[in-house]
């Protein structure tokens, strides 16, 4: 409706009330007088309530546009706003994905100093990857080239490696895992070195049964056997999971002296590769731990050919 138009049914509106205002005002008086000077028009009394209440009807619906359009107005105003509202968030919700995404392309590099900070890195990376959602099978690929140590070893990280022990055994998946878990979506690998037979038998006693426990379904082992007589020491890519890799610098006689975190999927995909061909390297006679358990045989075998390595060198002349 053109604006004149609107005034023109506002006036005519106006002054029908005003008519009908008058009229109900003297039905109104006449009926009081009626009852105070003592006459007998009892019918007006009823008459001028039904043309008050037609009235206040007759207003409503002649002024249903000024009563209700603004709100009807106000509302389609707020639903058009909240609009806008989800537009926006979808649009920053996808600006972060392609700012992550642009960061994992670029990858970052961090200096690990120090055993603690190396240690707390490669507990920080196992928690961010397992907390992620993943559309697609992963693998968490876990080795150490250098020979095992034990529990002895470095006791001012005791604490920093209980997590991080924890934290590599929150990947594994146990028969009555929940469907829901994010477990459900990695396979655990891991490679670890022994030099004697020593060693093998200290971790097979403290270390094994905390991974072993509850019977995963997930977790794969192999043994690298390297027997020798010199400590050395091994720049090594310790972990790599989805989006980080750790390599640190091991030997014989310490844990992870220090390194360096690589974040990207570039660098995951070199590493990840070198960790494969490692392992297809590594003669499946030496696969200690799968998702039929643990073979004990091979372990006992193992520890066989180390008793004999040392046995060896130790007959060797100086």
């Amino acid at each position: 409706m053109d604006p004149e138009g609107s005034q023109r049914s506002r006036r005519r509106n106006r002054m029908i009330a005003i008519a009908a205002g008058a009229i109900t005002f003297t039905a109104i008086v006449l009926a009081f007088a009626s009852a105070y000077l003592g006459l007998q028009w009892l019918w007006l009394r009823p008459a001028a309530e039904l043309l008050l209440l037609a009235e206040l009807v007759g207003l409503i619906i002649l002024e249903r546009h000024q009563l209700f359009e603004p709100v009807s107005s106000k509302v389609d105003e707020m639903g058009a706003d909240v609009k806008a509202m989800q537009t926006g968030l979808v649009r920053i919700g996808d600006e972060f994905r392609q700012l992550t995404q642009r960061l994992d392309e670029s990858g970052q590099i961090s200096f690990l100093p120090d055993p603690s900070q190396a240690t707390r890195a490669m507990t920080r990376a196992l928690r961010e990857a397992l907390a992620r959602e993943q559309t697609s099978p992963q693998i968490l690929r876990w080795v150490r080239l250098a020979a095992y140590l034990g529990p002895s070893v470095n006791l001012e990280l005791t604490n920093e490696l209980q997590e991080l022990i924890t934290s590599l055994v929150a990947f594994q998946r146990y028969p009555d895992t929940p469907s829901d878990a994010r477990s459900r979506a990695w396979t655990a690998r891991n490679i670890l070195t022994f030099t004697n037979s020593k060693s093998l038998n200290l971790w097979r006693e403290k270390n094994l049964p905390l991974f072993m426990e509850g019977s995963p379904l997930n977790t794969e082992g192999k043994l690298f056997v390297r027997a020798r007589a010199h400590a050395e020491a091994i720049l090594t890519p310790n972990l790599v999971t989805d989006r980080d890799v750790i390599v640190t610098l091991e030997d014989d006689n310490a844990n992870h002296r220090w390194g360096f975190r690589f974040h990207g999927r570039q660098y995951v995909a070199i590493f990840a590769r070198w960790f494969d061909e490692l392992w297809a390297s590594i003669p499946d006679s030496y696969l200690i731990v799968s998702r039929n358990g643990l073979n004990e045989k091979a372990l006992d075998r193992i520890r066989q050919e180390l008793e004999a390595a040392e046995a060896a060198r130790n007959q060797a002349p100086d």
